[in-house]
């Protein structure tokens, strides 16, 4: 292969690392957030019903107070029965008596509510905080997987942008302006010549242009797209084939 055409190749290679990197870049802290997002959307559920748990502790204590209250009159209104001095008083504190029995067996039915509402968050609470925090590790170790992809994305960027930039200083002038020319007006600026055609753009070439790019000893560009094309001989018998940039 032409020194020239080899170096863009690489030049080529290069970029299209670089471009992947950059994508894995912006979508793994994205992938990440999303996690956190959703740890702390959980943790709100959770703390949540811990707080209608703890509203319901709280409702029922006062109702209990309530209730010692109403058991405070009902023994005040039971002591002034003795008291009395005509059968309308005692009627009245009969009366009172009664409407205080009445408010403590709304108040101890609404207790008994309570209690049994309370038993079933306790219960509910106690297994969406084991679920939490078994999901929670989970996730936990996505964000460290995440964490170190992103440090390893990081490292092998700058490796191959250092590889890059000794391509640059490698290559002419003219040929860097026109690579940049290509690669700014069409995201990529080679393309492998593959079966008689331009593997970006899918046009075919013309015979004696497919031969040319064949010996890769020329700089020849697509008629078509305009991008520097390249020609990888196959690999021989029973040997790997290497990923080919695009």
């Amino acid at each position: 292969m032409h020194p020239d055409l080899e170096t863009l190749v690489d030049l080529h290679r290069a970029d299209v690392e670089l471009r992947h990197f950059d994508s894995e870049l912006l979508a793994l802290p994205q992938k990440k957030a999303a996690i956190e997002a959703q740890i702390v959307a959980d943790r709100a559920a959770l703390d949540a019903a811990k707080a209608a748990l703890d509203g319901l502790s709280k409702g029922r204590k006062h109702l209990e107070l309530e209730v010692q209250d109403f058991e405070a009159k009902r023994s005040k209104y039971k002591g002034q029965l003795g008291e009395v001095k005509t059968n309308k008083e005692y009627t009245a504190l009969l009366h009172e008596i009664e409407n205080v029995e009445r408010e403590i067996r709304t108040r101890e039915d609404e207790i008994l509510e309570a209690m049994e509402k309370g038993e079933g968050g306790l219960a509910r609470v106690k297994s969406e905080e084991t679920a939490f925090k078994e999901v929670e590790a989970s996730r936990r170790d996505e964000i460290r997987a995440i964490d170190a992809s992103i440090l390893d994305c990081q490292t092998k960027r700058a490796e191959v942008a250092a590889t890059r930039e000794k391509k640059v200083v490698d290559l002419k002038p003219d040929l860097l302006a026109e690579y940049s020319r290509i690669l700014q007006r069409r995201g990529t600026a080679l393309s492998e010549a593959k079966d008689g055609a331009c593997t970006m753009c899918h046009v075919k070439l013309r015979a004696q242009v497919y031969v040319d790019v064949k010996r890769n000893d020329t700089i020849i560009t697509c008629s078509s797209c305009s991008r520097i094309m390249f020609f990888s001989a196959p690999p021989p018998q029973g040997a790997l084939e290497a990923p080919l940039p695009h």
